[in-house]
Parts: structure tokens; C-alpha cells; sequence
């Protein structure tokens, strides 16, 4: 978190804001696992689990928008309709 939502103050990653006091500490958590849950949707990616790694990278946008989820869920659901399509071809043929 770059700046606090009550006072836009920017945030020192301490869990109380400098300038108003407002307790962000429940966000620096969600912030913490929505990286998390990132880094486990990349490695899902990275072992071919598609299915487990989109969902993985829904839960995590759920959280808190990062682009790189963005494009981890993208391309699992590309390569789910990828697999998909080849699977039909292959029983029309």
C-alpha cells in the first residue's frame, strides 16, 4: 500500500498511519495474501495445473488488483480454451 486510504499520507509499511492514526493493518494483511496467493498461481502455472492456478489467481484478484495476476488468469483460461478447442477437433476429425 502506497498511501493510506483515510489521509492519503504516504504508508511506511507500518501497521498504524503515521499521520492519522488509522489501523492498516488488516490491509497490509490482505495485501500480504494476495501476493501469496500470486506466487502459488504462478507455480500452478508453471506446473500445468490450469485450472487450480486460474482459480488461485481469481481469489487473489479478489484481494487486491495486481497485473501480474491479471496476466497469470488470462493465460490460463487462453490455454484452458486452447486445450478445449484442440480436444473437439480431434473428435470432429
Amino acid at each position: 500500500m502506497e498511501r493510506c486510504p483515510v489521509c492519503r499520507a504516504r504508508c511506511k509499511g507500518d501497521p498504524t498511519c503515521h499521520r492519522c492514526g488509522a489501523d492498516l493493518g488488516v490491509l497490509l494483511d490482505i495485501e500480504v495474501e494476495a501476493a501469496a496467493l500470486e506466487r502459488r498461481a504462478v507455480r500452478l502455472l508453471g506446473s500445468g495445473e490450469l485450472v487450480e492456478a486460474r482459480r488461485t489467481a481469481e481469489r487473489a484478484l479478489a484481494l487486491q488488483y495486481r497485473p501480474l495476476t491479471c496476466v497469470v488468469r488470462d493465460f490460463a483460461r487462453r490455454e484452458l480454451i486452447a486445450g478445449e478447442q484442440r480436444r473437439i477437433e480431434l473428435l470432429l476429425q
